[in-house]
């Protein structure tokens, strides 16, 4: 999926370097199957920083269109600093509080679906499970339950979502924002 967003679109050919460089990575020895899973862990946190720096960049950008002054883009850009763990209701969030627009469109709209908020929020919770730990100490180490291949299936979903963000422009005439 190309973006409309070139930094966005220089920030995903980032992450998929990196994931061909984790692809690469053969196999066949105990020491490089730790490996292996250590750099799906890796990849699931690369994702979910593209994902919260697109949308931070998303939403900075629309407010550049709208036309908001210096101050008003500093303070934005003091919160868009909080912004964290990017699952789909604190994305929808964040676009309604700043720039009063309701992401649910792109789902009434079918640009994306129910299953891809599924799997975007997949992404986050796995890194969120994996960078944080539990009360369960049995959990605290070797817990991914994820791999490249789950990955594949769930970024999907992740793109679509972010393919509908990057659309969203300022339209001066009914001085909102659309599609």
């Amino acid at each position: 999926m190309a973006f409309d967003s070139p930094d966005i679109e220089t920030f995903r050919n980032d992450l998929d370097n990196q994931i061909a460089a984790v692809q690469k990575l053969k196999t066949d020895s105990h020491a490089t199957i730790k490996i292996q899973s250590l750099l799906n862990i890796t990849v699931y946190v690369l994702a979910t920083r593209f994902l919260e720096g697109a949308v931070k960049h998303i939403v900075y950008n629309c407010c550049v269109m709208r036309g908001d002054n210096p101050t008003q883009l500093n303070n934005l850009e003091s919160e868009l600093k909080k912004f964290n763990n990017p699952d789909y209701d604190h994305i929808k969030e964040l676009f309604t509080k700043y720039l009063g627009y309701d992401i649910k469109d792109g789902l009434i709209n079918t640009w994306f679906n129910e299953r891809d908020i599924s799997m975007l929020n997949e992404i986050v919770k796995n890194r969120h499970r994996n960078v944080h730990t539990t009360h369960d100490k049995a959990d605290w180490y070797n817990r991914n339950l994820k791999d490249l291949n789950d990955f594949s299936k769930e970024f999907i979903g992740l793109e679509n979502i972010l393919g509908y963000l990057d659309l969203i422009k300022w339209d001066t005439a009914t001085t909102q924002f659309t599609i």
